[in-house]
């Protein structure tokens, strides 16, 4: 009979786990290999010869990369890059941080209900004032214009012998990236962001009914009204399905604007959407013009750009409250909103003691990447949004930057950031597949860009991150995206 020591029984249970967990490596080894080599056969396709593409997975438990397909490469991102600005975002100011848009005076109210002095709108750079999109929590731009109102005249001021001022200091002046397109500012989603923001900085244009195709349709109206705003119309209409290919040129305090490029054939009226020219100076006048309807008057309007040392002393009126950063940073995922990325790149910067500015924006964004533990080399942003051609990311920091944060929220936060496929712009990926329902990601796209970034729940059952960017092919996006989600299928197939 042989007879086992103690040192010879934890010798062989030592090598019965390492040869497991050898098999275990191999395994994931060869799971990996796998993957990237079915990856690197679909981009052998024709659709992808003229295209540079950047391809990284991460396995977010292990933390470690499960595909790498030049992943350092550096190609424009588009609004994949609005997951960086959400994400830091939540980070520096937390789920419930809300926006407060103050109203407020700084004279004396006689018996007669004068007012000595002026009425402040004390911007806080608050995307969501005066939107349409939240049914509960925000009153349009109608219904806000009559509140104040309200809240005015139940202050018990009957007269402003003084000015309705816009006081929109808490940003800097300049409200739009030095590179953007100037095909693209005198349109809605490159409204920039201004330290008051109201009804999201747009206007809608509306034409008649557009029966003749190589015709100009006619203006029928434009809202909300926009004092001097003058449109030079250049436009033709396009066959039925050619879909909204206007472009209105004109950008910041610009009151002459040019329609150009087409709409398609109709007979009912159609819409396009523009970039107020100046947001704080529209409300400063709706608001006084409200309060001249219900017979207080006022010595005109105006705006602030910079902070003044008497700001400390003015009394309050009102306040106006933002929804919760977590329905903010959800929405502009869901819905692709720029301009609440971007006045989230300048509120980080202006929280962080810094001035409410782009450029200030980036570094602190820079800088809470670096400390949530991401490599930022190959990360050049110029905007907060995506919108600039000139932003530039490789997929591995975009992929890095979802693995960090899923590891330091938690998978049901996040799952709270990103749109589920099924939802807005990703509403109809993957469906009718097993992984419909599975990923959670951001959509880019612009000319000859697009890109997925997100995370998804594997066939195994983990969560994998990933980033999936592809810049300069020549097919129109419908016929790329199809190509993409076969990659990502790869991913989700990885075990």
């Amino acid at each position: 009979m042989r007879f086992f020591t103690l040192d010879m029984i934890l010798k062989q249970l030592y090598n019965i786990i390492s040869i497991l967990f050898l098999g275990l490596c191999l395994n994931s080894a060869q799971a990996q290999s796998l993957t990237q080599e079915k990856i690197e056969k679909i981009l052998k396709q024709k659709v992808f010869k003229p295209t540079n593409v950047s391809i990284t997975a991460i396995d977010i438990e292990a933390d470690t990369q499960v595909v790498n397909y030049r992943g350092d490469k550096v190609l424009i991102p588009a609004s994949s890059l609005k997951l960086i600005t959400t994400l830091t975002a939540i980070d520096k100011l937390g789920d419930d941080f809300r926006y407060l848009t103050k109203i407020t005076h700084d004279g004396k109210i006689q018996e007669d209900g004068t007012l000595k002095g002026n009425i402040y709108i004390e911007g806080s750079g608050d995307p969501t004032l005066g939107s349409n999109r939240y049914k509960d929590s925000v009153l349009d731009f109608t219904m806000l214009i009559k509140h104040i109102a309200k809240h005015v005249i139940d202050f018990g001021i009957t007269c402003i012998d003084g000015e309705v001022i816009a006081d929109e200091s808490i940003f800097d002046s300049f409200p739009v990236s030095p590179s953007w397109q100037w095909n693209d500012l005198g349109n809605y989603y490159a409204s920039g962001a201004w330290g008051i923001n109201v009804n999201e900085n747009l206007y809608h244009i509306y034409f008649h009914k557009r029966n003749i195709i190589g015709g100009q349709p006619a203006i029928k109206f434009f809202t909300p009204h926009i004092p001097d705003l003058e449109f030079s119309n250049e436009l033709k209409v396009d066959s039925a399905n050619t879909g909204d290919n206007a472009y209105i040129f004109g950008g910041p305090y610009t009151y002459e604007k040019r329609i150009s490029g087409t709409i398609p054939q109709g007979k009912t009226t159609f819409s396009i959407k523009g970039s107020l020219p100046d947001p704080p100076l529209f409300l400063a006048y709706h608001i006084a013009k409200q309060l001249q309807k219900e017979n207080i008057s006022s010595n005109g309007h105006s705006t602030l750009f910079r902070n003044t040392k008497g700001k400390s002393l003015r009394k309050k009126i009102m306040e106006i409250q933002s929804p919760p950063l977590k329905d903010i940073v959800a929405l502009a995922n869901e819905k692709s909103i720029n301009i609440y990325c971007e006045a989230l790149m300048k509120t980080i910067a202006k929280e962080s003691k810094m001035r409410g500015a782009g450029g200030e924006g980036i570094l602190t964004m820079e800088r809470l990447l670096k400390k949530a533990g991401v490599n930022i080399s190959g990360l050049h942003m110029e905007d907060g949004s995506g919108l600039s051609a000139r932003n530039n990311v490789c997929s591995r920091v975009l992929a890095e930057t979802v693995s960090s944060y899923m590891q330091k929220f938690g998978v049901e936060r996040m799952k709270v950031y990103l749109p589920r496929t099924g939802e807005g712009t990703v509403a109809t990926m993957f469906a009718g597949t097993s992984l419909a329902g599975k990923a959670w990601l951001k959509s880019g796209s612009m000319e000859k860009v697009y890109s997925f970034t997100g995370f998804l729940k594997n066939k195994k059952g983990n969560y994998i991150s990933f980033s999936v960017i592809a810049n300069g092919f020549n097919v129109k996006h419908s016929k790329m995206r199809p190509y993409l989600e076969k990659l990502i299928r790869q991913i989700y197939l990885y075990s």
